[in-house]
């Protein structure tokens, strides 16, 4: 009885851990990058981005519109994107970014082809009236970049499985004793 105590005490703490890790994911919105704040019509468009470097693939991109008469953060609008590449890569666009999760921010994925200098377009319109602002942004290729976050969190489930079944194993010390 003891030895499975100590052993779903030692499975909670590393769900613990788990969960302390995870905790920095969740929060995405903190960690962006600021690449663009641009004053255009009515409003003020800040453009942030994660990973802090576009990459090939999926970057995502966090758009927060403020109106410049009170800087209040705008929660009703269309806004969408658009993007054109360097030879080679492929444009795309508009694509809707919804603000779904938070009311303030407006997010969608950006899906770069090719490495190079993009130019990326973001459309905002509202009962405020229509902008837009352009921006450049550098896409590096992704390769070779590893998630350490998601590293971290599969060390620690292997760790708590193979804790809980060696507590299961008869005749190990503090496992099931065979009758």
């Amino acid at each position: 009885m003891r030895g499975e105590l100590r052993t779903y005490l030692m499975v909670l703490a590393m769900l613990s851990v788990f969960a302390v890790l995870a905790a920095g994911t969740i929060a995405a919105n903190g960690r962006a990058r600021l690449v663009s704040s641009q004053e255009s019509g009515p409003y003020q468009i800040d453009v942030s981005i994660i990973p802090a470097e576009a990459i090939v693939g999926r970057t995502h991109v966090s758009i927060l519109v403020l109106t410049l008469a009170d800087q209040e953060p705008l929660t009703v609008a269309d806004v969408e994107i658009s993007a054109t590449g360097p030879v080679g890569g492929v444009g795309f666009g508009p694509i809707p970014a919804p603000n779904d999760y938070f009311p303030s921010f407006f997010e969608t994925d950006l899906p770069f082809d090719v490495p190079g200098d993009w130019q990326v377009q973001v459309m905002v319109s509202s009962e405020m009236g229509e902008a837009s602002v352009e921006l450049p942004m550098r896409v590096h290729e992704a390769a070779g970049r590893i998630n350490w976050i998601l590293m971290a969190a599969l060390v620690v489930i292997l760790l708590a499985a193979g804790i809980f079944v060696w507590g299961k194993i008869p005749g190990r010390p503090g496992g099931r004793r065979s009758r």
